[in-house]
């Protein structure tokens, strides 16, 4: 059956928010198999059976906020894939990058969830939903490469499948380095300067625009000619 059911799509919408906020909380804090439904229904007032009522089982109440939190982070990658076609391959990119950080950041217990699933192998689901977001992710940044490629920004010869795992793989990282000094490193990423977070973000989307690009980007032709042009003759 399809979660969840009409006597939730039915609450008040206020409720249904109570609902679904206290029940991501106990995902993100307790992971999947130690969270408790008896806690969930307890901070809501509710009674236990309306839970199961709503979505049928835990399963479902798990599903239920999976996918709203794909569809809540697809809604900008959507808007930045359909801007205006002579918006250029590298703008997009970086457009991307800091619309996926600014995601991670401003909905933590969404992305604690995500990383919980990510690393525990005995997360239930893990495979089936992460098969989800990865086809997705890859999917949908071979399509900015194949238009870029179209556009005559990016290379001919580059595979897109093989340059939609690069920048999936690389945002990934990023992603997580903000919540990680250690991996970080110093690079900038775990700043609490927001204008540090986006220029280290912007930072990588313009190396891999560059390994990626048809021909050299305006001003590039001059920063090489300069780097290796002979000195001049002191004497």
């Amino acid at each position: 059956m399809e979660c969840p059911r009409s006597t939730f799509e039915n609450l008040d919408p206020k409720k249904r928010g109570r609902v679904l906020d206290e029940s991501l909380l106990e995902f993100a804090e307790h992971g999947y198999h130690q969270a408790s439904v008896n806690r969930i229904v307890g901070r809501l007032g509710i009674a236990k059976g309306s839970l199961f009522q709503y979505f049928g089982s835990k399963e479902g109440l798990f599903r239920h906020l999976f996918t709203l939190a794909l569809n809540e982070i697809k809604a900008p990658l959507k808007a930045i894939r359909d801007a205006d076609a002579s918006e250029p391959f590298p703008e997009r990119l970086r457009r991307v990058f800091l619309a996926g950080a600014a995601f991670a950041r401003s909905h933590p217990l969404i992305w604690r969830v995500y990383r919980r699933m990510t690393t525990q192998d005995d997360f239930p689901l893990r495979e089936t939903l992460l098969v989800k977001v990865r086809e997705e992710a890859l999917t949908y940044f071979r399509e900015l490469v194949e238009g870029g490629q179209a556009r005559g920004e990016v290379r001919p010869d580059v595979q897109p499948a093989a340059a939609a795992f690069l920048i999936e793989s690389v945002l990934d990282r990023a992603l997580t380095a903000q919540d990680s000094p250690l991996l970080d490193a110093g690079f900038g990423l775990a700043a609490d300067n927001e204008p540090t977070r986006q220029r280290a973000l912007a930072a990588l989307a313009e190396l891999l625009c560059r390994g990626l690009a048809a021909s050299p980007r305006k001003g590039d032709d001059a920063d090489a000619d300069a780097h290796h042009a002979p000195h001049a003759d002191a004497h």
